[in-house]
């Protein structure tokens, strides 16, 4: 089936397959149209605000197929209004499954090095990976012991990937790392089997892409994806 993908903006992504619609880190935005008819998931890595908003919980107003799956640590932000009984709360290294048959969403996480969750997604023959704030966060304001955990955190989690095909991908390029800004990113794409990475997380500085082209010598230039701009729209070919 085709797999069509929308960048709503920072981190937020939507991912539309025959049945589902997968929709990720919503910030602002505006999101795609699509049926009431869709079953549609909701994903929230952690509360940090670039991540999660509250607003969310009024889709289900207009989306009666609708489910939420959210990070541990924001269900002391979840407002009284939300459909309680449409939500689901995972931690890290958690494993769920949501419907049966054919027709079933599995999700995997994994431990975030900042907060929350990163997500891994199968549905429709697709396998779908978020990462949120799970990056190699390198800051030069930090101790290099610090640096240094970071990186084997980062790495270990990553590592947990090794074996799996990955459609598409969400990583963070954040120019806030001054020139390590790649480095998740970069490690990620070389210790993985994936199609399409997206880079999220970029700060309205879109063109860091181009400048990703420009630095690395990697062989995964062609499976990168260039976001330039909110509302962005890419079609995948039917597997």
């Amino acid at each position: 089936m085709s797999m069509k993908v929308t960048y709503i903006q920072h981190s937020g992504f939507a991912v539309e397959l025959g049945k589902k619609v997968l929709i990720f880190d919503y910030y602002r935005g505006e999101l795609p149209a699509f049926g009431r008819d869709r079953d549609v998931y909701v994903f929230v890595s952690h509360r940090h605000y670039d991540h999660y908003q509250r607003s969310i919980f009024r889709w289900s107003e207009g989306l009666p197929r609708i489910t939420y799956i959210l990070s541990g640590d924001v269900k002391e932000a979840v407002p009284s209004y939300a459909p309680k009984g449409d939500i689901l709360f995972v931690g890290p290294g958690e494993s769920l499954r949501i419907g049966e048959g054919e027709g079933a969403l599995f999700i995997e996480t994994l431990e975030s090095t900042d907060e929350g969750v990163a997500f891994v997604v199968k549905a429709e023959g697709r396998t779908i990976y978020h990462a949120g704030d799970l990056n190699w966060w390198h800051w030069e304001e930090e101790t290099d012991r610090y640096n240094q955990l970071m990186k084997e955190d980062y790495q270990r989690e990553i590592g947990k990937l090794e074996g799996l095909h990955i459609d598409a991908a969400f990583v963070p390029l954040d120019p806030r790392l001054g020139k390590e800004y790649y480095w998740g990113l970069d490690w990620f794409m070389r210790h993985t089997d994936t199609d399409i990475v997206f880079p999220m997380h970029m700060q309205g500085q879109y063109g860091l892409c181009d400048r990703l082209m420009e630095e690395t010598t990697a062989g995964y230039r062609d499976r990168v994806a260039r976001i330039t701009g909110e509302g962005q729209v890419f079609i995948f070919d039917e597997i």
